[in-house]
This record gives C-alpha cells, sequence and structure tokens, in this order.
C-alpha cells in the first residue's frame, strides 16, 4: 500500500516538475506566470503576492524630456536588467494620485516586475482638473522619448491611460508620427466622445443603444464640466452670479437668470441639470473653438487611425465616465480583429475594491487576468 502511495506522488511530482519546465520554457508559460503574479499584486483583497517575492526591486528614476509645451517631467520604472525592455507609456486621469501614490506605486512596479518599463509623465493641467489639447502632443514626445531609451525595445512599446489619461492616450496613438510604431493601446474608463460625456454629466443620464438611463456623475465628473464652462463665460458679473452654483448656494432667481447673457443662460442651464436633448443642443451652441478642441480630445473624431492593438477595459457602474462610451468606442471598431473589451463588477472605477458576490469576484478576476494576459503576450 505504502508503494503504491509512494508510486502516485513520485507520478505527480513528475507531473508538476513537467507542467513548472514547460510554463518557464515557453513564452505562453512564463506569460502565464508573469500575469498571474500581476494580477494578485493589484488586487488588494488577494493577500499572496508571489511577484513580489520571485522578482528583483524595479529601478525608478525622474526623467525630463522635451515636449510641444517645453519641458516634460515624468517618473520611470524599470526591471533590474541589462536587457531591451517592453515598455509602456502610462497617463493618469484628472485630479490622478499623487506621484508616491502607493497605488500608483504598486502599479508601475508591478509591472516592471512582469519585464515592462513603465513611463509615468506628469501633467499641471491634469492635477487642476483641465482637459488641454496640448497634452496629446505632449503624449507623442513622450512615446518618442520612451521609445529612444537604451534599455527598450521600440517593437514592443504600448499606450495605456486611466479615466481621461486614456482617452487623451488614444487621441495620441493616431498621430502618424508614431501610429505605426505602437505595440498595444490599453484603454481604461475613458469617453470616446468628449462631448457626449459632458452631455451625459449635464442631463445624469447614460445612453446607448438599448436607450436611455439615470445616472449619477460623480462629483470629480461635474467639477471638471463646471470648470471647463466656466471659462466660457465672457462677462465677469456673469461668471459672479454663476459662482453662486459653484459654490453650493440657492440657484438664482427668474430676474437673475434672465439678466445673463446667451452665453451666461447657456451654461447656467448646462450645469444645473436639463435634459439629454437640451444638453446636446446647448454644447452644439457653445464657442466653435471650444468645440473644435473638444473633438481634438476625442478618439471618436478619427478613431479609424488607430494602427494598434487595442484593449478596452470599463467599470459597469462607473460615475465618473458612463460606460456606454467604452461600448460605443468598441462598436467604432467592429470588424476589427485586434480589438478587445472587457467590461467589469467589482471595479470602483479604477480601483478592484467594489463588494459583490462571491462569483461575480471571481468571474472579474477570471476576466481580469485574461485580458491582462493579451497584453503581457503582446509585450
Amino acid at each position: 500500500m505504502l508503494k503504491r502511495v509512494f508510486k502516485a506522488l513520485k507520478l505527480l511530482l513528475l507531473i508538476a516538475i513537467v507542467i513548472l519546465v514547460v510554463m518557464f520554457a515557453t513564452p505562453q508559460g512564463r506569460s502565464v506566470l508573469k500575469t498571474v503574479g500581476f494580477v494578485t499584486q493589484v488586487i488588494p483583497s488577494i493577500p499572496v503576492k508571489p511577484l513580489a517575492v520571485f522578482s528583483s526591486q524595479p529601478l525608478r528614476e525622474e526623467v525630463r524630456f522635451i515636449q510641444s509645451t517645453g519641458l516634460g517631467v515624468a517618473d520611470i520604472y524599470r526591471p533590474d536588467n541589462d536587457k531591451q525592455n517592453a515598455a509602456v507609456l502610462l497617463f493618469l486621469g484628472v485630479n490622478p494620485a499623487g506621484r508616491d501614490d502607493s497605488r500608483v506605486v504598486n502599479l508601475a512596479e508591478s509591472l516592471a516586475r512582469t519585464g515592462m518599463v513603465v513611463m509615468i509623465p506628469w501633467s499641471d493641467t491634469m492635477t487642476q482638473n483641465r482637459i488641454d489639447p496640448n497634452e496629446v502632443g505632449n503624449l507623442v514626445e513622450a512615446y518618442k522619448y520612451l521609445s529612444e531609451l537604451e534599455y527598450v525595445d521600440p517593437q514592443r512599446v504600448g499606450l495605456g491611460g486611466f479615466c481621461v489619461g486614456s482617452s487623451l492616450a488614444a487621441v495620441a496613438a493616431q498621430d502618424p508620427e508614431i501610429r505605426d510604431d505602437i505595440a498595444f493601446i490599453n484603454f481604461f474608463g475613458g469617453y470616446f466622445d468628449a462631448m457626449d460625456l459632458m452631455a451625459s454629466i449635464s442631463s445624469s443620464t447614460r445612453f446607448g443603444d438599448y436607450g436611455r438611463q439615470p445616472w449619477e456623475p460623480s462629483d470629480l465628473a461635474t467639477s471638471v464640466l463646471r470648470g471647463h464652462l466656466v471659462e466660457l463665460i465672457p462677462l465677469e458679473s456673469d461668471k459672479s452670479l454663476i459662482e453662486q452654483i459653484l459654490s453650493g448656494q440657492d440657484s438664482l432667481t427668474k430676474n437673475q437668470v434672465g439678466d445673463l447673457s446667451e452665453e451666461g443662460k447657456r451654461v447656467y442651464k448646462l450645469l444645473t441639470g436639463t435634459s439629454l436633448l437640451e444638453a446636446r443642443e446647448l454644447i452644439n451652441q457653445l464657442p466653435e473653438e471650444f468645440q473644435d478642441d473638444m473633438r481634438a480630445v476625442s478618439p471618436a473624431s478619427n478613431v479609424g487611425d488607430i494602427k494598434a492593438r487595442i484593449l478596452i477595459m470599463h467599470d459597469a457602474s462607473d460615475n465618473n465616465v458612463p460606460p456606454e462610451e467604452s461600448r460605443r468606442f468598441f462598436e467604432a471598431l467592429k470588424g476589427r480583429e485586434d480589438v478587445t473589451y472587457t467590461e467589469f463588477a467589482f471595479f470602483n472605477h479604477m480601483d478592484p475594491g467594489r463588494d459583490v458576490g462571491p462569483l461575480t469576484w471571481m468571474g472579474d478576476v477570471y476576466k481580469l487576468f485574461m485580458h491582462l494576459y493579451s497584453i503581457i503576450r503582446i509585450t
């Protein structure tokens, strides 16, 4: 009896050794192991973090590079080796966490531990809740800088972003200077059309092929909208009245609304809430220069110019950007076989911490694994 048990254990050990050899010896196997390590590293509720045990501490440095609006600043995290590594330019959204925020550092270090160089540029306008068209050109320059580093393989460089950052990265990926060189784009929680997003925030409505649903935009979403719209008001007297809304005071009286300029009335209606139809009409009446800027920061404007493989992910209950924005992005790319769309329930915008049932949680972890495996396999 003991001999049979011993033989069975030896057989199981041999099978385990063969599996490990295959995993380490093939690109697919190594990608699986790296993806497992990365997923466990970035989900806080998983206590085991093998990636931190079986990989060396990444190197971190601050770099400065020439960009379209002067000198850019970025943090680079990279593996501690002498190889040419895959790389990703990662752009955070508006009001991003700080450079030393534990989530930012953990994400960048985890990617570096899988063998990727990570470059995170920092933007003053994004920290001020501003969406600046100049950031697109800055991202193009940052991508070129990253691709030319001696420890980066220029054939394996991708773009990624979060929320607004992912949308600007997708626009940068349309630029003729770099679009043919980008290995992949990971688009997480972004918008497809900036003016559609404005209409959703103003009307508290999410809309898609199935129709319309009530939607409660976050304080950050409404703050970004307000910041952009108030700047459009030409008269200081109008701005003073509109500031009453921003400071949480009561709505304007009918007489005060009547005293506003036409531009002031449009902004007032957009900020105090209106129907989706009227919101769209009002947005279309805003200054042409502003509309041009919004088109310039929208992936929808020239989506056909994106050549890279595209991986889209979104929180199904996101209150910063409705998931319909990512769905429309995916639909616009129908017919392409190199586009992946994954929707999650356990993300709370960008953080995998929403309270869901165990089956939903396990399903989302599996979906996250498959999504990230696609990226790691490319690189």
